[in-house]
């Protein structure tokens, strides 16, 4: 009997904790489900407009215009839309970011853009930030590089379009090659339950996993409207202001690295205890539907209960503790912020130097590879103002030197 009471204990427990969650969860759903169609319209907006512009014009775009005239219109949508949380989650971009993929928003959006287009990406790329990206992301599904100027870039083509291999084709000018247009429009014919692409003169079967990047060094190129029609245009371009960011992250990396940690480890914790707590659910669902007895004599079910509202604790545990940890990451990361400020302003005065003459080029990776070293080798301080006038001043000369 003692045994009954206490499954029965811990069996109204624990129902009582996941109908709590339960009911959580569809209001926060059926609140979610009324903002739907204004931030489904936002999305698909950002995705087909936004690739070619750059940060700040996409902010202004995007409240000033797009959000003022959906309030006039009276379309709901979330008070706080952001295109990156809904179309991704943190675990995504984190890989992204081990991948080469720049931390900053900017370069977050651009994939997301990337990756969620319904044409190819052809990217501006002047830095080659995206084609190290690409190459890291899809190096392990046999990522084909090619050139145009290569003699059998057609051939290397039609092997990836029908075994469903990666392309990235590199240094696209402002024209592109006629042949290339079957594949950007993606004029794929089916035949008797096969899918068909027509590739200079040739029927090649077409794979569903075929992937197509287009990169071009060019900074500032002007493509026409049949080419802004057949590709999604993303700029990676990198200005001040995304520079600043990028090199922020670098230096709190380096200067406060147990932070930055933190919040990696805080990122997959949450994800992994999310998807178990989805799981425990899925299972708690099954258990209750298949039962035919008492649910006192469910053993099993009584520890999934349990075992759910511990994970429940956790996970909600570590929500709250992310919040603090981002609080105490974003402090920081603007206690360095003169120092990404500096570095920035003297990387495109670098860069501008090409406009005296074409000899002058400075590769991004090789400044951010000075910038590292600056960080290294500058003087050391326990006030942090003295730290960052130590490494501005050895940068500065590092840069000059």
């Amino acid at each position: 009997m003692e045994i009954k009471l206490d499954r029965a204990d811990k069996l109204v427990s624990g129902l009582a904790g996941e109908k709590a969650r339960w009911e959580e969860t569809v209001q926060g759903l059926e609140e979610d489900l009324g903002y739907v169609v204004g931030d489904c319209l936002l999305a698909a907006a950002f995705l087909s407009y936004m690739g070619p512009f750059l940060s700040g014009y996409r902010d202004e775009i995007v409240s000033q215009i797009w959000m003022k005239q959906i309030r006039e219109l009276q379309v709901p949508c979330s008070p706080r839309f952001t295109f990156d949380s809904f179309l991704c989650n943190p675990t995504i971009v984190r890989t992204w970011n081990l991948q080469g993929l720049p931390s900053d928003a900017f370069s977050t959006e651009n994939g997301l853009i990337v990756t969620r287009g319904n044409r190819w990406p052809l990217m501006i790329d002047p830095q080659c930030q995206a084609s190290k990206w690409i190459k890291n992301m899809e190096a392990a599904k046999g990522l084909k590089i090619i050139d145009l100027q290569m003699g059998d870039y057609l051939r290397v083509l039609e092997g990836a379009v029908q075994f469903g291999s990666p392309v990235l084709l590199q240094n696209v000018q402002e024209e592109l090659d006629p042949s290339l247009a079957p594949i950007l429009n993606k004029s794929v014919t089916r035949v008797g339950g096969r899918l068909l692409l027509r590739l200079a003169d040739k029927e090649v079967e077409y794979s569903l996993d075929f992937r197509f990047y287009l990169t071009t060094k060019l900074s500032n190129p002007h493509y026409t409207p049949e080419t802004s029609s057949q590709t999604t245009i993303v700029n990676f371009a990198v200005k001040e202001q995304g520079l600043e960011a990028q090199l922020l992250g670098t230096v709190v990396r380096k200067e406060r690295p147990e932070l930055e940690e933190q919040k990696d480890s805080l990122v997959l914790n949450i994800a992994a205890g999310k998807s178990k707590l989805k799981e425990l659910e899925d299972e708690i669902l099954r258990l209750l539907n298949e039962a035919t007895g008492s649910l006192l004599d469910d053993v099993q079910l009584v520890n999934t209960l349990q075992t759910s509202k511990v994970t429940a604790s956790e996970v909600t545990e570590q929500l709250e503790t992310s919040e603090t940890t981002e609080i105490k990451i974003d402090t920081a990361r603007e206690a360095y912020r003169p120092c990404a400020q500096r570095a920035s302003i003297l990387f495109f005065v670098l860069n501008d130097m090409g406009r005296i003459d074409p000899m002058y080029q400075f590769s991004l990776d090789a400044y951010i590879d000075l910038f590292n070293m600056s960080i290294h080798k500058s003087h050391r301080s326990a006030k942090l103002e003295e730290r960052i006038h130590y490494l501005n001043d050895y940068h500065t000369y590092a840069v000059y030197r």
